[in-house]
């Protein structure tokens, strides 16, 4: 097997273990990754989490109506009223209180199959190929 298609692999089954531990609380991966940024990062705009998660704001501003609707974040506008501000809600907060400490273990057990210096190795590793695409390879 390519090390590129065990890539593919791996991630398509850690994907589909995240939506098993999401889906009773009717939530994508994608909904969870903002839930997860908010909490990390606090107040924050929709900017800020497309150019960290390097997307389009579009694809942010799916999520973060998905996630209003069902009362687990609020929007609060800046004095420029085109400026809005994210932040989770208390159901938000309880709601990440209940999911996380599955993906954690779920990734603690992942991650117990390498030491840490494999794990640094490895990270560091794939830090340099997204770099590599970023600056456009091909």
């Amino acid at each position: 097997m390519t090390f590129f298609l065990q890539i593919h692999r791996f991630h398509k089954r850690y994907t589909a273990q995240l939506s098993a531990i999401l889906a009773p609380h009717e939530l994508s991966n994608a909904n969870w990754s903002l839930l997860h940024y908010l909490m990390e990062h606090g107040l924050t705009t929709t900017s800020q989490i497309a150019k960290y998660w390097d997307v389009e704001k579009p694809t942010v501003s799916a999520n973060v109506k998905t996630l209003t609707r069902h009362g687990l974040i609020q929007i609060k506008y800046g004095e420029d009223k085109r400026e809005k501000y994210l932040s989770l809600t208390k159901s938000g907060e309880n709601l990440y209180g209940i999911i996380f400490p599955e993906i954690k273990l779920l990734q603690q057990r992942l991650l117990s199959t390498m030491t840490e210096a494999q794990r640094q190795k490895f990270q560091q590793a794939l830090n340099e190929m997204e770099q590599l695409l970023k600056e456009g390879l091909l």
